[in-house]
């Protein structure tokens, strides 16, 4: 065998073996960041899910102090009785959220005073005619929340609903809190919640197979929607999690805490769908094939090259020279490819301005600056950020880099883009530092969450509005008492508050129907935000009662306003009834009167306008 074509087949066997090899490492490289990649997004769809959760229980117990702070409610203590404005106030709270399956007031001896009931998600809510109220004494959760002091808050487990004994197939659960009246224990407030919505979103995910169970293995729901609730329905329990799932192996699946504030334990089982693994399996397997095609294709004639005579040498190091400037090319039209979406990638240096050392071309789309602004330090990206965040901003920087941690992610902040919008930005950022643990960088990857955002303001907007008349709503009302107060008291400004209640208006939806009252409140509500300051602020109190708030108002400026109200509302013409009158009580905040005092005060003026023969003013005494 000659000297060549054994030349031929030693480049020829060492081309093979490199293509192994390259094979092995690529195999390797590819299963450690699928593996990584997987178990961070897993990480992150479930602490998302903790996120939402814990806004859903919170908002629950917001609902549950505004009744236990209301003056309305209260006000049943003090005459004895249950008012008709305490039922409204419980059915506005629970029009206010679509899934709120029931809201009550249970009193210390276990009985149903106030019901309000949604007989399914999203449907409207009433109040629970009297004769169907019930004893709840013998029941857990009634037992339990009476136990708890002033303030605090009981959580149930996640469980089946129970009616009249019987187990339903509607997920609930249950936020609890004691109701005290002058330091003294009267009952419980209590909602149920629907988690029939809340669970499906749960188990709704392209990506993973997802299993919901409790601390002794009992499945809750899962992605597949087979064996659920089985603690519940009397079904068997299984061994352990990898027997009820039927796996071959736990590698590939992924098991998180998921916290609810109480005893109950449980956990989220995350599997990765089999037509998920198929697909990144099928690409790493056309990824490995054509390195081995492309390894094996020029094993061949760089073996025969070096074969034969070395002035042929350089014509093939010219070949390969192309080859590699069209690698080249293509590598830069699949960096262009994340140039064209809505993301944006950052590196900036460690400095004062974080001037920027790369960024991606799409900047342009999310800030209007051209990607050279960046580059040529023209425009630094701490100047972007809103004037009110960058504080915040900073604050995060610096708590990050103290805690020595790698990687963190920002509170959602404002930037400014180039023509002067403002965005919401989501800034996910990493901290890149060198052997001496000295920072050299940071990378951040931005994306733009300005819809998210409007909507979440949107729907916080909806909470304070009353549904009815479209004013502000008791909820709005209590925090705008609550900031004047302090202001009264931390820089002594004055305040002033008009309690107005519609004369006769029993008769009126007695006479003509509760459509025609209702229709009378929305007029009423426009008279009054029509006829006041644009600074004063007026909302639905309870029933037919309206408050107005007057900042910077002392009793007689506050007493002239309720006079002329009074004489408007007198003078207005209203739909179907014609002509109806209306009663003010005026009071002020003064130094050793709180809130609930100086909306009392209102409240007996308001009571001695009835008194007096109504479609009046009175002016409460200062103390």
């Amino acid at each position: 065998m000659s000297f060549r074509v054994k030349l031929f087949f030693i480049f020829l066997v060492y081309g093979l073996l490199l293509a192994l090899a390259t094979e092995l490492v690529i195999v390797k490289i590819n299963f450690e960041f699928l593996k990584k990649e997987s178990s961070k997004t897993a990480l992150l769809y479930v602490n998302e899910l903790q996120k939402n959760f814990e806004s859903h229980i919170n908002d629950s117990k917001v609902k549950l102090k505004v009744i236990r702070e209301s003056k309305i409610f209260a006000k049943n203590f003090k005459d004895k009785g249950i008012n008709e404005f305490s039922k409204a106030l419980f059915l506005d709270i629970a029009k206010t959220s679509p899934d709120i399956m029931q809201l009550r007031y249970i009193d210390k001896d276990g009985n149903e005073l106030i019901c309000v009931q949604r007989d399914d998600f999203k449907q409207d809510a009433y109040i629970l005619d009297e004769k169907y109220l019930q004893n709840k004494a013998q029941r857990y959760y009634f037992k339990e929340i009476l136990q708890l002091n002033d303030g605090e808050y009981w959580l149930s487990n996640l469980d089946l609903n129970v009616d009249e004994g019987k187990i339903t197939q509607e997920p609930v659960i249950r936020i609890g809190t004691p109701y005290y009246y002058h330091g003294e224990k009267q009952g419980i407030l209590i909602i149920n919640i629907f988690m029939q919505d809340f669970l499906n979103s749960i188990t709704s995910n392209d990506t993973y197979n997802v299993y919901l169970v409790d601390s002794d293995n009992y499945m809750l729901v899962n992605s597949s929607h087979k064996n659920e609730w089985n603690r519940y329905l009397g079904e068997k329990n299984p061994k352990d999690v990898k027997e009820f799932l039927n796996l071959k192996n736990t590698n590939d699946v992924y098991s998180f805490s998921f916290k609810i504030i109480n005893h109950q334990k449980l956990k989220i089982i995350l599997i990765p769908k089999e037509q998920h693994i198929t697909v990144l399996t099928r690409e790493n397997f056309y990824e490995l094939l054509w390195v081995i095609l492309i390894a094996l294709a020029l094993s061949l004639p760089l073996s025969y090259v070096m074969s034969i005579l070395p002035a042929k040498l350089k014509a093939k190091v010219d070949i390969l020279n192309k080859q590699l400037e069209n690698e080249a090319k293509e590598k830069d039209v699949l960096l262009s490819l994340f140039d064209l979406s809505d993301a944006v990638l950052f590196k900036w240096n460690n400095d004062e301005n974080w001037s920027v050392s790369f960024v991606s071309k799409s900047v342009e789309n999310l800030l209007g600056y051209p990607q050279e602004d960046f580059i040529t330090n023209k425009i630094v990206y701490a100047n972007c950020i809103h004037h009110d965040d960058l504080q915040q901003v900073q604050k995060e920087v610096e708590g990050a880099i103290n805690s020595n941690v790698y990687f963190f992610e920002h509170q959602p902040y404002r930037v400014v883009t180039k023509d002067k919008k403002i965005k919401w930005i989501l800034d996910s950022t990493v901290i890149v530092r060198n052997t001496h643990n000295e920072i050299v960088n940071f990378v951040g990857y931005l994306t733009d969450i300005t819809d998210l955002k409007e909507k979440e303001f949107e729907l916080k907007n909806l909470a304070r509005v009353d549904q009815l008349t479209k004013i502000n709503n008791r909820l709005f009302l209590d925090e705008m008492l609550m900031s004047q107060y302090y202001r009264f008291n931390r820089y002594a400004e004055k305040c002033s508050v008009i309690l107005a209640d519609i004369d006769h208006f029993k008769s009126i939806n007695d006479q003509y129907g509760h459509l025609v009252g209702d229709k009378i409140l929305v007029e009423f509500a426009a008279l009054m935000q029509n006829s006041i300051r644009k600074d004063d602020y007026v909302g639905r109190w309870g029933g037919e009662e309206f408050l107005i708030i007057l900042p910077h108002t002392n009793i007689k400026q506050a007493t002239f306003l309720a006079e002329k109200l009074c004489n408007i509302v007198a003078k207005y013409q209203f739909s179907t009834v014609g002509h109806l009158t209306a009663s003010f009580g005026v009071a002020t905040i003064v130094h050793g009167m709180n809130i609930e005092q100086c909306i009392d005060k209102a409240d007996d003026a308001l009571y001695a306008a009835k008194e007096a023969g109504r479609n009046m003013v009175k002016v409460a005494k200062q103390s």
